[in-house]
């Protein structure tokens, strides 16, 4: 049997735009599913390894993968709608994370400008900042329960968790004056 062309005209063709859509059909599917809840194994992961205050590089990589892992790569849907919605808003109220980081331990080293002592850090650290830690990782991760990925909340909270642990000041933050290691001179030729 042979077909015409007008039947092979007859069948749907799957153009460029109808592959995205699908694309971002089986993205936010993934994300709706396995994409909130394995990035939680790999934060708790990462938040074990950040405990000894030497594996932050590797704990900031099981973040990323973990955020990858949300999406699978993918931009969100609708981010081009999310920003112009955001800038309209902006003027309206604050974020989230602005309404948190008020209160979080890097806001009020921010607005301390001077860093903390050593000792008062270990004992931060050891009394507060270990089990304050896995709360601020959760509570990073709970945001993947919302119906719509916030990466950019997820990894601000998440790069603030060595400050929330430890009362380090914010890399984010510029550091306070005077803490900065002194510039010696170099030594010219002899």
């Amino acid at each position: 049997m042979t077909e015409t062309s007008s039947e092979k005209n007859a069948q749907p063709s799957v153009d460029g735009e109808g592959k995205r859509s699908a694309g971002a059909w089986l993205g936010y599917g993934w994300f709706m599913t396995g994409g909130t809840f394995i990035p939680l194994p790999i934060f708790l992961s990462g938040y074990v390894i950040n405990l000894s205050l030497i594996g932050a590089p590797l704990a900031r990589q099981l973040y990323t993968l973990g955020l990858f892992l949300t999406t699978m790569g993918q931009p969100p849907p609708r981010v081009d709608r999310q920003k112009d919605e955001s800038s309209e808003e902006k003027e309206e109220k604050e974020s989230f994370i602005e309404r948190v980081h008020r209160h979080s331990p890097p806001a009020r080293l921010q607005r301390r400008g001077r860093p903390v002592s050593l000792p008062v850090r270990a004992l931060w650290f050891v009394f507060v900042g270990w089990w304050l830690g896995a709360l601020w990782v959760i509570m990073a991760w709970s945001v993947l329960l919302l119906p719509y990925p916030f990466l950019n909340l997820i990894r601000d909270l998440l790069n603030q968790l060595p400050s929330v642990m430890t009362l380090a000041y914010p890399e984010s933050a510029d550091p306070p004056a005077g803490s900065e290691p002194a510039v010696r001179p170099e030594a010219g030729p002899t």
